[in-house]
């Protein structure tokens, strides 16, 4: 089973496909800190 196309795969294209996962870990993080800037006294 091969790709549809051949091209080498490059740092861009990667990031690119991979993008959906960065701003999922990016939200995640933001939601954490949000938390602790919200009951970091409480914590």
């Amino acid at each position: 089973m091969t790709d549809e196309d051949d091209t080498p795969r490059t740092a861009f294209r990667w990031i690119r496909e991979h993008l959906s996962v960065f701003i999922g870990v990016l939200g995640l993080l933001a939601w954490f800190v949000m938390l602790w800037l919200m009951f970091g006294d409480v914590l």
